[in-house]
């Protein structure tokens, strides 16, 4: 198959007309005049541009096949609507069975009281968009055991009413109590999960540790049968790794990484800050930094890398930290996620390390307003694209879905048009190159996310900047 196109290659040169793809492989590249000629025989496609594969390399496919099929109250601020967006979904349901939202965005805690009138006969957990708290009702508290006896987990916070009774929101870690009571996942919400990223025309995704262990064979049985949908790399939570063997399985699955937590998220307002939130909390810490350095240097030495979230300025300096110290004992590239706050002094440290920086450019979408009524005068460490690209360090793009959909426009439009900074926006080429070349080095996939002679012929096909289709595994695929 001859590709015709400006085939953006990500690699020096730069630029070329046409590539000829075979079995899976770039075979040629060139002028689109000297390929037509030599290969006059095959089948031609065209596209305006061509690029390595888009790579998520920031997801959580198995929650967000699970996502797929919840209620969404994306975009919602009034507990109110999201509490008749779930009565409405329970109408339709027998009594105690779970109904589970996600999406909201809340400038307040709101307790059990509302989605208790709404939803009496029906458990009920709402998970915000960030999935740092949740929202749930007396009846989800009672059948998860949560009840004023209930210690707070490590890394998490039930909110309880001067009578020590949950309220009913739950921060970080302690929304697993009651997402325990709720039914388990299984191999089809993984595979679902995948199919919509495939279908969005993704060719990597990188599966950030929401994706446990015990998970781990069904991604493991798609790899054997050839039925893996995207090319998967694949990290393990803090604590869940050490009967695992990190490595490839086949060609299109890799187990490779270690997630930990420096922190919470904006929204929840979790992220560790150094100046506080207008509100006078300044976020906490979950992972503490010394149990990342020694964990993290046991699982250095087992053979995996590090993905270390870091949300708030505190957080990125503090992690960088740690990173400094354990990057000598590994040759694989380490990851700091999402980096979203970033102090001068943080950018200066982040020049020195050698890590990949992990970003997700749609939250800014949501983020800004946030942003500027919790950190007001801060708003210039947010979302830092071109000066974290001028570090020189990978830089990374993802969604985090299911906090937002997997949507690679979404995601390059808000890196090249900055709402807060425009001074930080990118150009196309430099946002593109992050979804493809830089997520593959994340990865540490050095062969990846480049057109050269040799390498997957995993493609993404535009027309001006819309994405069209993907071509995978030899065969081009339209994007839905």
């Amino acid at each position: 198959m001859l590709i015709i196109g400006d085939c953006l290659t990500m690699a020096s040169p730069d630029r070329a007309e046409a590539l000829l793809v075979r079995d899976g492989r770039i075979a040629a590249l060139g002028t689109r005049r000297d390929l037509a000629a030599r290969f006059a025989g095959e089948k031609q496609v065209r596209a305006e541009r061509v690029t390595p594969a888009l790579h998520d390399a920031h997801a959580h496919p198995l929650y967000w096949g699970q996502a797929l099929e919840t209620v969404s109250v994306a975009g919602l601020t009034d507990p109110r609507r999201v509490a008749e967006a779930v009565a409405a979904r329970a109408a339709a349901l027998p009594p105690g069975s779970w109904i589970q939202a996600h999406g909201y965005l809340f400038d307040h805690y709101p307790s059990s009281a509302l989605l208790d009138a709404a939803v009496p006969a029906h458990p009920v957990l709402v998970e915000s968009r960030d999935l740092h708290s949740a929202w749930c009702n007396s009846l989800a508290l009672e059948m998860a055991g949560v009840g004023p006896g209930t210690p707070d987990p490590p890394g998490g916070e039930v909110l309880r009413g001067v009578d020590g009774r949950p309220t009913g929101y739950l921060l970080e870690r302690a929304v697993a109590l009651v997402g325990r009571a709720l039914p388990a996942p299984g191999p089809g919400d993984l595979l679902r999960g995948l199919d919509d990223f495939a279908r969005r025309g993704f060719g990597a995704v990188h599966a950030m540790a929401y994706e446990t262990a015990p998970d781990l064979p069904w991604a493991e049985a798609l790899a054997r049968s050839g039925r893996l949908p995207v090319r998967l790399w694949w990290s393990l939570p803090r604590g869940g790794w050490r009967d695992t063997r990190p490595g490839w399985r086949g060609d299109d699955l890799e187990v490779a990484g270690v997630k930990f937590f420096g922190d919470g998220s904006l929204g929840s307002r979790t992220a560790w800050m150094f100046e506080p939130y207008s509100d006078g909390t300044a976020g906490r810490p979950l992972d503490p930094v010394e149990r990342i350095h020694e964990e993290g240097a046991e699982a250095l030495a087992a053979g995996f890398t590090l993905a270390v979230h870091a949300i708030g300025s505190r957080a990125v300096e503090e992690v960088a930290a740690v990173i400094a110290e354990l990057a000598p004992r590994t040759r694989r590239t380490l990851r700091l996620e999402h980096v979203q706050h970033v102090r001068d002094t943080g950018l200066a440290r982040l020049a020195s390390l050698p890590c990949a920086l992990s970003v997700q450019p749609h939250h800014l979408v949501g983020d800004a307003a946030l942003i500027a009524r919790l950190l007001p005068g801060r708003e210039g460490e947010a979302f830092r694209f071109r000066d974290l690209l001028a570090t020189g360090r990978p830089v990374a793009f993802g969604s985090d879905a299911p906090v937002l959909p997997p949507d690679a426009g979404a995601a390059i439009h808000a890196a090249t048009h900055h709402p807060l900074s425009p001074e930080q926006s990118l150009t196309w080429e430099e946002a593109v190159r992050a979804s493809t070349r830089g997520a593959a080095l994340a990865a540490g996939w050095t062969d990846d996310g480049v057109l050269v002679p040799g390498s997957r012929a995993d493609l993404a096909l535009w027309e001006g900047e819309r994405l069209v289709a993907r071509v995978w595994r030899g065969a081009v695929e339209a994007v839905s």
